[in-house]
């Protein structure tokens, strides 16, 4: 599996990414989480991490993680063939990489998705809209996390169903609707290429990050009753003194 650099990396305060040798080995222990557990590849994790992140409520590891594994509702454990120090490398992984992409996101606007990069029968890599079948995989992770945890989509608000389908459209396989609606988008905001693809991915889910955090960041404005006393008022306690000479001396 290999991380395309679809996008030079150079931004100010730039965020350390995994290396490619340290997504191999999260996608190889992904492939070894024993049964009966059914773990995602590193490429639908990326996407399922993204849709956890881009939620307008926090969710705790104990909420996010099991769905990683399957519908068993479990994470790993040490047990026969699988060790303690793999059990807890691949969750050490798993959190790295879910805060490097929540701060390249806060921070940069921008992250790096893993997606793989496609070959033809020959070995030769696949390039213009071929190349982008692999966003189906990332994508697919997207509404993994989407169907366990549908809060974004139940906000309603009128920002987010159109940023989906800009996602959805990669989906390979789509109901007679949902291609149409992706027959409409290619038609009206063509992508020629993976890394058109993955810029307007990055720019999707930016935009969706936006309306999340903006939900969990909404202060209720608290209205008092009666006027704020001021420190020149008459105190309260009837003293005669003003209220900084009283009892807002303490």
């Amino acid at each position: 599996m290999t991380t395309p650099s679809t996008q030079p990396t150079n931004k100010p305060n730039s965020i350390p990414t995994l290396s490619d040798a340290d997504i191999n080995e999260l996608d190889d222990l992904l492939a070894a989480v024993p049964e009966p557990l059914e773990a995602v590849d590193a490429v639908m994790l990326d996407g399922y991490l993204c849709g956890i992140l881009v939620q307008p409520v926090l969710l705790t590891p104990e909420q996010w993680l099991p769905p990683i594994f399957g519908e068993t509702g479990q994470v790993p454990a040490p047990t026969e063939g699988w060790t303690a120090t793999q059990n807890t490398r691949l969750l050490v992984l798993i959190e790295r990489r879910r805060e490097e992409i929540l701060r390249g996101i806060l921070e940069n606007s921008w992250f790096d998705p893993i997606v793989p990069q496609l070959e033809d029968d020959d070995g030769k890599l696949l390039t213009g809209k071929d190349a982008m079948e692999g966003l189906g995989y990332w994508v697919a992770g997207f509404e993994w996390a989407l169907a366990n945890f549908p809060q974004l989509e139940d906000l309603g608000s009128a920002a987010v169903p159109d940023v989906l389908e800009s996602l959805w459209r990669h989906l390979p396989e789509q109901d007679e609707t949902q291609a149409e609606m992706t027959k409409a988008l290619d038609q009206e905001h063509p992508l020629r290429n993976l890394d058109e693809g993955i810029q307007r991915l990055v720019f999707d889910v930016v935009d969706l990050a936006e309306v999340g955090v903006a939900e969990r960041i909404k202060v209720t404005t608290v209205k008092h009753e009666t006027p704020k006393l001021g420190r020149n008022d008459p105190c309260h306690c009837g003293s005669g003194k003003k209220f900084k000479q009283c009892h807002g001396a303490t």
